[in-house]
């Protein structure tokens, strides 16, 4: 009689662990164009079964500029998104439907009511919550994703969003296969084509994306949406997909806050000062009155700040720590951590701090030093300042007025101290990326830079020491050298040192990107190897930065 009663405790209790586990939403990515016709043959038998379907399965159409003549005009509007999701999987044809990344591909008259029923059938490790809202003048649309593991899930995972227009009628044919409505069109994938990489999952673990983008070219405005998406890159499978609700994401925890952000920090320093900020963010349903926000420099505690006031669910404040001294390294990190939410301990401490890593500058002295810019497509939002060591602007520059431009501009610079160089973009997204390509560097000696720098967001801060100031660079040229210089198409590369040394080696590209590093420990006086660090290098212009016992060097290194 026992096990009975256990085993109608066990059935009575399986409905409801059923139903803890989350659902699959289907993705299809749909190729298509208006220039095809065996698009406009398949795609409405297509069409329909995904609307017979909606509780399972979401589309996203994404344009091509042929077979035809390549005037789809919705390609048009965003080339560079629908090719990047063409070139991903790698499209030679069109009509053509990946399911679910890996699950099916073909074309859409392959997939069956029954392909659907068995895919959806298999639960996600992720559930998520997609909200879009158009802004008050109606010239932008805000996406919030929420991402939430139901169970561990690892890999190269990237959250993808998708601005769609869930309708587009024609009264004319735009293309020439006659088709006249299409859905599901891409617009535009926010924040970026590449989208946002995102942590590995313990179960329970959360992650949100914010992004937004400016509306173009939409016919109407009352059909935009959005999909979203986590796949992992090297499967290429879709975890788990959504469509966009205009209803108030359901937050998951009470209590609590998040760093979201840090700011104001110099990237280098010479000053052993700084004025970070940390916009911290309420993803609690609880509303956020107070916080204890605490600075760390290299593991120790060096400022803490009590925060008061009152945040709503996503809502955020700027924390200012204004001026924190600490002992300078030739490597620091900086941490901010939020210490108690509400005088308690956080619901979810797991995003309560961020790291901000950042170096001893680079000394010079005697040398000329100059601003090198290569403007964006939006010139007029870059301006620049110099500081001398009082904190006076001794320099400035900007805005400009010519778009993809070089300048090249001596740095007024004489008196032995620590200066700073301060860039702003007043469209918060660098000299990069959505608005063309470009970046900045300070350079000095022999076209050395001191710093570059391109997706720096609205401002970025660098300071660098004429003369002695804190930890010097190394004086004699010979102590550590890296030749040939230039590269040649052997990948010859080798490290001359004069004596006996802890060495360690990074390899830059001029945005600023690590490529390489190793840590080689001490080495004897002599030439020692580093072939392996560059020979899958393309030719171009890299920064090798070198510690040598502790000491900083860089050098510009040329691969031919």
């Amino acid at each position: 009689m026992k096990k009975i009663y256990t085993l109608t405790i066990l059935l009575a209790l399986m409905p409801v662990l059923l139903s803890a586990q989350v659902s699959r939403m289907l993705l299809a990515e749909g190729f298509t164009s208006s220039t095809c016709g065996p698009c406009a043959a398949q795609n409405p038998a297509f069409d329909v079964l995904l609307h017979n379907n909606e509780d399972i399965i979401t589309s996203i159409k994404y344009h091509m500029n042929w077979p035809g003549a390549g005037n789809d005009p919705m390609y048009h509007h965003n080339p560079g998104d629908n090719s990047a999701r063409k070139n991903y999987y790698s499209i030679n044809s069109v009509p053509h439907v990946y399911l679910s990344g890996n699950y099916f591909h073909g074309t859409p008259s392959q997939i069956s009511q029954a392909m659907l029923n068995n895919y959806s059938a298999n639960t996600s490790p992720l559930e998520i919550q997609l909200q879009h809202r158009l802004s008050d003048d109606q010239d932008s649309v805000y996406v919030t994703m929420l991402i939430r593991a139901d169970q561990a899930v690892s890999g190269n995972l990237v959250a993808h969003i998708a601005v769609i227009e869930k309708e587009i009628n024609f009264t004319s044919p735009p293309g020439s296969n006659g088709e006249k409505v299409f859905r599901n069109v891409m617009k535009a994938l926010i924040p970026s084509k590449a989208g946002t990489s995102l942590p590995d999952f313990e179960k329970d673990d959360y992650f949100f994306v914010e992004t937004a983008w400016e509306l173009q070219n939409v016919y109407e405005i009352d059909q935009i949406a959005a999909v979203g998406f986590v796949q992992d890159n090297n499967s290429k499978h879709v975890h788990q997909a959504a469509n966009s609700s205009t209803e108030q994401i359901v937050p998951i925890y009470a209590n609590d806050a998040a760093v979201k952000t840090i700011s104001n920090a110099t990237s280098s320093n010479c000053s052993s000062t700084m004025e970070p900020q940390a916009t911290i963010t309420n993803y609690g349903s609880d509303m956020l009155t107070n916080a204890t926000i605490e600075f760390h420099i290299n593991g120790t505690l060096v400022h803490t700040t009590d925060w008061s006031g009152n945040l709503s669910f996503l809502e955020t404040a700027t924390v200012d720590a204004g001026e924190i001294t600490f002992d300078l390294q030739a490597e620091n990190e900086l941490d901010i951590v939020i210490s108690q939410t509400n005088g308690q301990v956080d619901d979810y401490p797991k995003n309560n701090a961020e790291t901000f890593d950042f170096v001893e500058s680079i000394n010079v002295n005697g040398v000329d030093l100059f601003l090198f810019i290569l403007l964006d497509k939006s010139p007029e939002e870059t301006t620049w300042e110099l500081f001398n060591t009082n904190g006076e602007v001794i320099q400035s520059g900007g805005p400009y007025s010519t778009p993809s431009t070089t300048l090249t501009i001596p740095l007024e610079v004489s008196d032995l101290g620590c200066y700073e160089f301060v860039i702003h973009d007043a469209g918060g997204n660098g000299i990069c990326c959505n608005n063309g390509t470009g970046y900045y560097a300070v350079i000095g000696e022999g076209n050395d830079p001191l710093f570059t720098g391109q997706a720096f967001g609205s401002l970025e801060r660098n300071q660098f020491a004429y003369g002695y100031v804190g930890q010097q660079e190394i004086e004699n040229e010979s102590t550590a050298q890296l030749y040939p210089n230039p590269v040649g198409a052997q990948r010859a590369l080798n490290l001359e040192l004069s004596k006996s040394a802890d060495v360690s080696v990074s390899i830059y590209d001029i945005s600023g990107k690590q490529l390489a590093q190793r840590d080689f420990g001490m080495l004897q006086a002599g030439t020692h190897r580093l072939n392996d660090m560059i020979n899958k290098l393309p030719k171009g212009l890299y920064i090798a930065k070198m510690q040598i016992d502790g000491q900083l060097k860089n050098q510009k290194l040329t691969i031919e």
